[in-house]
């Protein structure tokens, strides 16, 4: 999958003038963990809600057995806590790469980009929304990608179980496993692909013919 299957669009972003408080209400109110910040339309940062909390939430004395003898700074605007060192990714990235950044960068989102222009966002929930997508939804689009992928007069036979696609040659048919096991793992929601043997039993859904 790339990060444009998967990626919220039209996306939340707000500007380094706004409050701090504002910011987090923006954040509470759509239920996303971090937006990206723009300026004329142009990626500077991305603010979190750890962000927004580092400096405003002030020590209880009463929690403590020693003195607090520091407060926080005053943060007033997003520009004052927000991540300034942001990683964007091209829409074709592969969702395995974003992944693997979240996981080495320990992010919770990245913002998507086509050019200079900030064109959706990636969050970790929206690769386990596709994590736990449907196996009839993955199955229906996944006959269709291959029936206008495959040649004339070839078949595949196939199934979907958990995620996992299986796919077998049918009718006699000789049809290129790589070619369909590069379009089953651009399926948002299909985690592994089996080329394997036709199953026993004859109860199974094949890729459809392309009319001539």
């Amino acid at each position: 999958m790339r990060a444009t299957e998967v990626m919220t669009t039209p996306f939340i972003s707000v500007g380094p003038e706004l409050s701090v408080k504002e910011a987090a209400l923006v954040l509470l109110d759509h239920r996303i963990a971090a937006a990206p910040v723009l300026e004329h339309g142009a990626l500077i940062g991305m603010v979190s809600e750890l962000d927004l909390l580092w400096g405003d939430v002030i020590a209880d004395p009463r929690a403590h057995l020693t003195p607090v003898t520091q407060q926080p700074g005053e943060a007033r605007t997003v520009a004052d806590v927000m991540t300034r060192d942001v990683v964007a990714m091209p829409i074709d990235t592969d969702t395995a790469d974003l992944l693997s950044h979240m996981r080495s960068a320990n992010v919770r989102s990245i913002p998507i980009v086509e050019g200079n222009r900030v064109v959706g966002i990636v969050a970790r929930r929206d690769l386990l929304r596709s994590f736990v997508r449907d196996d009839a939804a993955i199955l229906g689009e996944l006959r269709v990608r291959l029936r206008d992928a495959l040649a004339d007069g070839d078949c595949w036979g196939l199934r979907v179980d958990a995620g996992i696609a299986r796919l077998w040659p049918l009718d006699g048919s000789s049809p290129d496993p790589t070619l369909a096991l590069s379009v089953a793992a651009a399926v948002p929601g299909v985690l592994h692909v089996r080329i394997e043997p036709a199953p026993a039993d004859l109860d199974v859904c094949t890729t459809p013919r392309r009319p001539r």
